[in-house]
């Protein structure tokens, strides 16, 4: 469950934010299946986040927006406001329609973004990684394949 590199540039596009000029800062692990992607706007300072997960339940494509709040781990708790999700298509008070307010990654996750209340200053100190993997096509396909297969498994062994 993570983004590969080659998904950056195309969740920007989806979102409508790859005309920004978006800085990507780093991402981190908030609970054992949720990912935060964060990214900046050079000229403003205003922060982004693409959060991916199997299972979103903030307010994404809501009227009100909420926050992504979590204390997992000590060292990567967050609470962020949100000042508002953003959809594919640009029309944020169509909220019926979910296609639009997610990203399907490879990894077979859910992906929503978010622009943050906060600006790129609230990142300092938080213990980021840089370095999103680069994992071939074939070999997502494989570890989505698998996953499938032990959801299923999972499924059948709590019916």
């Amino acid at each position: 469950m993570e983004l590969v590199d080659r998904e950056l540039p195309k969740i920007l596009k989806y979102y409508n934010v790859d005309n920004l000029g978006l800085i990507f800062d780093g991402y981190e692990p908030v609970n054992p299946d949720k990912l935060l992607y964060y990214w900046h706007n050079p000229k403003t300072g205003e922060l982004y986040v693409a959060l991916l997960a199997d299972f979103i339940i903030e307010f994404v494509g809501d009227g009100e927006p909420g926050d992504i709040c979590e204390d997992y781990w000590p060292e990567h708790t967050c609470d962020w406001q949100v000042d508002h999700w953003l959809c594919s298509d640009g029309n944020a008070s169509d909220f019926n329609n979910y296609d639009k307010w997610f990203y399907w990654p490879e990894c077979g996750d859910k992906c929503a973004f978010a622009k943050l209340k906060d600006d790129v200053s609230a990142l300092k100190g938080r213990e980021l990684e840089h370095a999103v993997p680069t994992i071939s096509e074939e070999e997502m396909l494989s570890r989505k394949i698998e996953r499938q297969k032990l959801t299923g498994i999972d499924f059948q062994a709590h019916s």
